[in-house]
């Protein structure tokens, strides 16, 4: 190591001093909470899951800019305003089953359209 005696035992001092203390228990007395109590384990706080996520939600704006705007205005209605069918037909002036219809077509399109884009090898869009 290239360290004269002296050295070494100076070292060896230090060292002696140093103690790590328990990953177990946040108190010095082994009475508190266990660490891992306060480290998150929720899977959708890790970055890679960010990412995904972020990635996923590009890739749903631009799928829906480029559907027709009905089907775009419905899924609006429906899921950004939380508007019931019957509600929407009667702010597009459209029969219920219409609006249904539409609904129904814009979600075939934006799934057959992710799962073009979005490899899941689980099956299933994520």
């Amino acid at each position: 190591m290239g360290l004269d005696l002296e050295e070494y035992h100076r070292w060896l001092v230090d060292v002696q001093g140093l103690q790590l203390g328990s990953l177990d228990y946040t108190s010095e007395n082994g009475e508190g909470r266990p660490v891992l109590e306060y480290v998150s384990d929720d899977q959708d706080l890790l970055p890679s899951r960010l990412l995904e996520r972020s990635q996923l939600e590009e890739l749903l704006t631009s799928t829906i800019r480029k559907m027709p705007p009905k089907e775009r205005t419905v899924l609006g209605l429906y899921y950004l305003e939380e508007l019931s069918l019957r509600e929407i037909a009667q702010v597009l002036d459209l029969h219920e089953s219409r609006i249904s219809h539409l609904k129904s077509q814009a979600i075939l399109r934006l799934r057959a359209d992710i799962e073009k884009l979005w490899p899941n090898p689980g099956g299933g869009v994520v």
